[in-house]
């Protein structure tokens, strides 16, 4: 393993912990857990199954039934059965959980432009367009 790859993976890794203390300051402001926050974001324009969420927050399908349960009574998210299998249900915003989580990620997106705010407009593009291709490149590989 070359030096690049560990510093690749140690800035990665502060990065993820720095995006974790956005998400959980924003939670913090919408009086939810960080966990709500990346379920809610999850269902932007996604019906995921129960398993499906489970695997794209890295936790059990029992959390992700806790999750769904209290953002249910809160009137942000309900179940659907799926329509080509009866025996799936998935997840969809309500009304109410839709217009939240656009509050939410808008709250995300100031606190990235105000810690971002020294990058110049090309300097972003080349973020966007490198943390694209890494995405790609962990989706492949998993």
């Amino acid at each position: 393993m070359s030096e690049a790859d560990w510093e690749l993976a140690t800035v990665l890794g502060v990065l993820h912990r720095e995006m974790g203390a956005i998400y959980a300051q924003v939670a913090r402001d919408f009086e939810l857990t960080w966990q709500q926050v990346e379920l809610l974001c999850q269902l932007n324009d996604a019906s995921p199954s129960f398993g499906e969420l489970a695997r794209a927050l890295g936790c059990d399908k029992s959390n992700v039934t806790g999750m769904v349960d209290r953002l249910a009574r809160r009137g942000l998210v309900r179940r659907e059965s799926d329509p080509h299998d009866r025996r799936v249900i998935r997840l969809t915003r309500t009304e109410q959980g839709a217009a939240l989580g656009e509050q939410i990620q808008a709250a995300i997106a100031e606190l990235l432009a105000q810690r971002f705010v020294n990058l110049s407009a090309d300097d972003r593009r080349h973020l966007i367009t490198l943390s694209q291709r890494a995405l790609a490149a962990l989706a492949a590989a998993g």
